[in-house]
Formats: structure tokens, C-alpha cells, sequence
């Protein structure tokens, strides 16, 4: 069964690896947009293929768990069924990083198709940041945010901008250690919304910095670097960008920059006036 599931696994990375090889060779030679066929195509692929990989794996995670059954009620030592359920642990959680991997390579490798709504930056940062004080609590890692009073509108597809700042969020909460502080705030600078997201974890040094934005590059242990590189390329697609600033010893701040629409702009104004 282990055997099974490291050939899986070797299959599985061996494929990601080519796909993003045949992605960037394409996007670099220009011969590929976002809305052109050849990336299309590319996410077809990769669909089909998490589409045969996924199967096997969802089954070989049934069995594991049929087969913890049978041994629990087959095995009276103690100590022997603690070994298998630490053994039976690492293959499931095993499983389902090879399964978070493929989603996140195949929302990385797909074009990006904005689905466009007007919602409130402070409503939504609030809740995201409520949600995810969950997860940072239990590291003892204090989550805060500062937004204005105003209600700051802003036109984008809300899903894949939660997914880019959540990515963002857990990256610093999974970095930093117990007593880390992570400060959301938001800021509205007439033509631009600016969302800062800064932490006073270990920082990064400038050799790192570089690669940050790189599919498969990752400070964190176990990390894919796929989380950092979808936020990159929502935000984008937003028409927006991300800065970010690190130091050693004291910490990073990630700025996501989102335009204002011009819809808001006038209804601002327009208020202004009045």
C-alpha cells in the first residue's frame, strides 16, 4: 500500500513538474496569453489528468480506512494499533496534500474568468479576518485589522480575491511561530484601494524576495509556493499588483493594490458634494 502511494506521488509531482515547464517555456518565448489557445489547452490537460490521478488516490484512501477498521477490530496489542494509526495518519495526510497540490496547480495553470460584483472592502476584509482568527489563535498568533468607517465599494469577482488574500494570510500565519502579530489594515487612496497585510516573523532575505512570486518556490517547510502565485495572478487580473517589503529579524508587509472603478470614484465624489 505505501508502495502504491509513492509511485502515486512520484507520478503526480513528475506531471506538475512538466506542466509548469511546458508553461513557462511558452509564456516566455511569447507565444501564449492568458486568453490564448495553447493555455487553454494546458488546462485541459491538467484537468484530465487530476481527473485519473484523483480516482486512484480517493480509493486508495477508502481502503486505508477500511483496512484501519479491520485492524482494530483484528489486533488486541495496544501498543501494535497505535503503530498502524500513526502509520495510517501519515498516508491520508499524505493523500490529501497530493490533492490540495493538484487544486492548486490547476487553479494556477487554468485562465483566469473574473465573475464581477460589487461588494464592501471593509464587510469582506472583517469576515475573512474573522474567520481565519480560528486558525490563528490556535498558534497563539494574534490576528488585528483596521479599516475606515466608510464603505469602500469595490467591483471584482469576491471568490478568487478572498482566495488570493487568504493565501497571503495563511502564508504569514503558517511562518510565524506563538507571540507573531499579523496586522490586516485597508486604505483608500482616492484611485486605489490599498489592503496591507504585515507580520513580524522572520523576514525574508533579498535572494528570496526575488523568487517569492515563483510557482514551486516555498520558505515554508513542505510548502508548494503555488499559494503566493495564484494571489499574484488574481490580483492581476483585477488589475492590481502586490509589493511587497521584508526584512530579516523583523518582519514582512505584502500590499495588494486594487484600483478604484469608475463607478465608485463618481458615487465618492458625489457624496463629497453633498
Amino acid at each position: 500500500m505505501i508502495f502504491v502511494i509513492v509511485i502515486l506521488s512520484f507520478l503526480l509531482l513528475t506531471t506538475l513538474v512538466l506542466l509548469f515547464v511546458f508553461y513557462r517555456k511558452y509564456k516566455k518565448a511569447g507565444k501564449i496569453t492568458k486568453k490564448q489557445k495553447d493555455l487553454s489547452e494546458a488546462g485541459i490537460l491538467a484537468s484530465g489528468l487530476a481527473h485519473e490521478i484523483r480516482n486512484p488516490l480517493n480509493s486508495i484512501k477508502i481502503n486505508v480506512q477500511l483496512l484501519q477498521e479491520d485492524i482494530e477490530d483484528a489486533v488486541d496489542d495496544n501498543e501494535l494499533k497505535k503503530d498502524f494509526r500513526e502509520t495510517i495518519s501519515s498516508i491520508t495526510y499524505e493523500i490529501a496534500r497530493l490533492n490540495e497540490l493538484m487544486t492548486n496547480f490547476l487553479t494556477y495553470a487554468r485562465p483566469t474568468q473574473l465573475t464581477v460584483e460589487e461588494f464592501d472592502l471593509s464587510e469582506f476584509l472583517e469576515d475573512m479576518v474573522n474567520f481565519m482568527k480560528v486558525e490563528a489563535e490556535a498558534k497563539g498568533i494574534e490576528l488585528k485589522l483596521e479599516v475606515p468607517n466608510e464603505k469602500l465599494v469595490f467591483k471584482g469577482d469576491m471568490q478568487k480575491l478572498r482566495q488570493s488574500i487568504m493565501n497571503i494570510l495563511k502564508n504569514a500565519i503558517q511562518i510565524l511561530s506563538e507571540g507573531g502579530v499579523v496586522k490586516v489594515s485597508l486604505k483608500n487612496m482616492r484611485d486605489l484601494y490599498l489592503i496591507e497585510i504585515e507580520d513580524n516573523g522572520p523576514g525574508m532575505t533579498e535572494d528570496f524576495l526575488s523568487q517569492i512570486f515563483v510557482a514551486f518556490s516555498s520558505q515554508r517547510k513542505g510548502g508548494t509556493g503555488l499559494g503566493l502565485s495564484i494571489a499574484k495572478k488574481f490580483i492581476e487580473a483585477h488589475g492590481g499588483g502586490i509589493k511587497v517589503e521584508s526584512e530579516v529579524g523583523k518582519g514582512t508587509k505584502f500590499t495588494v493594490i486594487l484600483p478604484v472603478s469608475e463607478e465608485a470614484k463618481d458615487k465618492e465624489g458625489r457624496e463629497n458634494e453633498e
